[in-house]
């Protein structure tokens, strides 16, 4: 997608694109047959507030080809601002999605990131869900700059054409970025978040209708009580959105 595409609108600094889960789809579809490994973000609050003072991040989140509304605090702010986004996408809910396209197109997956093990489980449940999906690797190696050659040959290896990263927000984008072009089979990188412990089970997901209701934050942090500090994140981003509706 064109990053001075119409589709994408202005969030404080950072732009994230106006898509829905099946918009997300048929971006990440093109993508796939385009030379070069394009980056894909989920964009939340938090990410928005480090960028705020982060210039590298800043412009890695401005480059991406694709940059999807993941939290529910991002449509919210559209809608403050009059320009209401189309729906939230979540790395949890893109990632099957994305393995169903990869079995459509005939492409193959590698997932990196996670506490050991939990990217294998993952690729199971992925593969129940999508039996015909070709995982073609997975790893647990950190975001360390010092380990980037070795799980890029790793990667490079697999033949995987598309890309899961899950090491949260900064690193899963800041370790796509710096190894993008070195990539040489990969079209999509994706960074994922927690999607990984979301879909092996290894943390429980909101209810249904938390979701629905974008109280998921709330239910995260009932069970993850340390991410408090983190969420301090979101009064200060709804203050700012609040200030810039008159600029």
């Amino acid at each position: 997608m064109d990053n001075q595409s119409p589709g994408r609108l202005r969030l404080l600094s950072v732009k994230v694109d106006r898509v829905n889960y099946g918009r997300a789809l048929d971006v990440i579809r093109e993508l796939m047959t385009s030379d070069g490994c394009k980056q894909v973000v989920t964009l939340n609050p938090e990410y928005v507030m480090l960028a705020e003072r982060n210039g590298k991040l800043l412009r890695i989140i401005n480059a991406a080809e694709l940059s999807v509304p993941d939290g529910i605090g991002i449509v919210w702010a559209s809608r403050i601002l009059g320009d209401p986004l189309p729906d939230r996408v979540t790395g949890t809910g893109l990632l099957p999605r994305i393995c169903g396209l990869c079995v459509k197109e005939g492409r193959s997956i590698f997932l990196l990131g996670g506490e050991p093990g939990v990217a294998e489980a993952a690729a199971g449940e992925l593969r129940s869900r999508h039996p015909d999906l070709k995982v073609a690797g997975t790893s647990s190696a950190d975001p360390d700059p010092a380990t980037d050659d070795r799980i890029v040959e790793e990667i490079n290896r697999s033949g995987a054409d598309v890309l899961a990263v899950a090491y949260g927000c900064p690193k899963q984008d800041l370790w796509i970025d710096r190894n993008r072009d070195r990539l040489e089979g990969v079209r999509v990188a994706i960074g994922v978040g927690g999607a990984f412990d979301f879909i092996s089970g290894q943390t429980p997901r909101a209810p249904r209708l938390m979701r629905k209701a974008g109280m998921e934050w709330l239910f995260r942090l009932w069970i993850e009580p340390q991410r408090a500090r983190r969420m301090a994140a979101l009064p200060r981003f709804a203050w700012r959105v609040l200030r810039s509706r008159g600029n």
